[in-house]
């Protein structure tokens, strides 16, 4: 498990690093085009290009990094109020879920670069994240998923609302 961690950690460091490479390219192509075209109304076709793709990489890098940090939208108001046993039990099958989902998306967008690239030449490549982020999505939960098989579970505990101390009950 530690290995798989220290795996866990370099991603997480490289999708850092990316993200702050893609968001400064951003701001500074997009600023030098804005003041190009007020300046000597003069716009690079390129920038355009380029600008939506900048935007895709980054909301998939920040999207397989908010992942990892457990930091992405989650629907677990049900299970705050559940025993720790059933929290265990759908924690196993949305890991499980989320691994079948990627692993299936994988192998769907290593299709679509391919036809991305028979298409559109070196211009194809851009769509290239695609697949690193069902890659890298696939692999964290895997993680997440042997993290709680490892976890003991206890068989005598109470859910979170059942643990509190009635005030009637203090007195």
């Amino acid at each position: 498990m530690r290995w798989m961690n220290k795996i866990d950690d370099f991603l997480a460091v490289i999708e850092k690093f990316l993200v702050v490479v893609f968001f400064s390219a951003l701001i500074l192509l997009i600023f030098f085009n804005i003041i190009s075209r007020n300046l000597f109304h003069l716009s690079f076709q390129k920038i355009l290009e380029i600008a939506p793709a900048l935007v895709l990489w980054l909301v998939l890098v920040g999207s397989s990094l908010a992942l990892k940090e457990k930091r992405h939208i989650k629907l677990e108001l049900l299970l705050r109020f559940c025993s720790e046993k059933i929290r265990f039990s759908a924690n196993i099958a949305a890991s499980l879920f989320g691994m079948i989902i990627t692993g299936i998306l994988f192998i769907a967008a290593l299709e679509f670069v391919t036809n991305e690239i028979a298409i559109f030449g070196w211009w194809g490549w851009i769509s290239v994240i695609f697949p690193i982020f069902f890659l890298v999505s696939f692999f964290r939960y895997f993680v997440r998923m042997v993290y709680h098989m490892g976890r003991p579970v206890s068989i005598h505990s109470r859910s979170l609302s059942a643990s509190k101390p009635d005030k009637a009950t203090q007195q």
